[in-house]
């Protein structure tokens, strides 16, 4: 109380006790501090409070180490980790991820087993298994082919049973030839038998 003024009232300074809080004055209760409130509502920022220099908001880290992910941050959800997608259009190759060096590819194995095929990749088509050829342009092998060896050439059998041929084998195939059975003696009949072969019968009475 002033002699002169008489009641005098001095606002009571509710200082905060550091830059967390923040200071207020009730007329009933007198001076409080809440807690100051740091959410900056980004899920991009991991939020805290220095007692000395108040909030602070620092980035979040959404490295996930992995080479296989696109990492970025979305302030509403925070850490997107999209996965990487490898390939090309090469259909002869196989892509993988590996987290520490990223897209790699393999050749495809094309390779089905069987001597009997040309085993190759069309970078378009993928896998050709193309049947090769066996022909040896030659008229006395029959030519055919293992799956496991790959092709096969047996001489062919001209053989037509007779006795009564040459059987011999030129550049057209087979040939089967009538043996001549003239013996050169003119009191003989001069045939043949396919099952015997020539026979010479005398005909000249002694």
């Amino acid at each position: 109380c002033d002699s002169e003024k008489g009641c005098v009232y001095t606002l009571i300074d509710c200082e905060p006790e550091d830059a967390c809080h923040n200071s207020y004055c009730d007329s009933e209760d007198g001076c409080y501090s809440e807690v100051v409130d740091c959410d900056d509502y980004d899920e991009c920022t991991i939020d805290s409070c220095d007692c000395s220099t108040g909030c602070t908001y620092v980035d979040k880290e959404c490295d996930d180490y992995s080479e296989c992910t696109v990492d970025r941050c979305d302030s509403e959800t925070g850490c997107i980790y999209e996965s990487v997608i490898c390939g090309d259009d090469d259909a002869c190759l196989v892509w993988d991820c590996d987290d520490s060096e990223g897209c790699v590819s393999y050749e495809i194995d094309c390779n089905d087993y069987d001597e009997c095929t040309d085993d190759s990749c069309d970078s378009k088509d993928g896998c050709k298994n193309v049947y090769v050829s066996c022909d040896d342009y030659d008229e006395c092998t029959i030519d055919e082919c293992d799956s496991d060896y790959g092709c096969l050439y047996t001489d062919r059998d001209c053989d037509d049973w007779n006795k009564c041929t040459d059987d011999t084998c030129g550049k057209d195939g087979c040939c089967n030839t009538p043996i001549d059975c003239d013996d050169d003696n003119e009191c003989t009949l001069d045939t043949c038998k396919g099952e015997f072969g020539c026979v010479n019968y005398y005909t000249c009475d002694d």
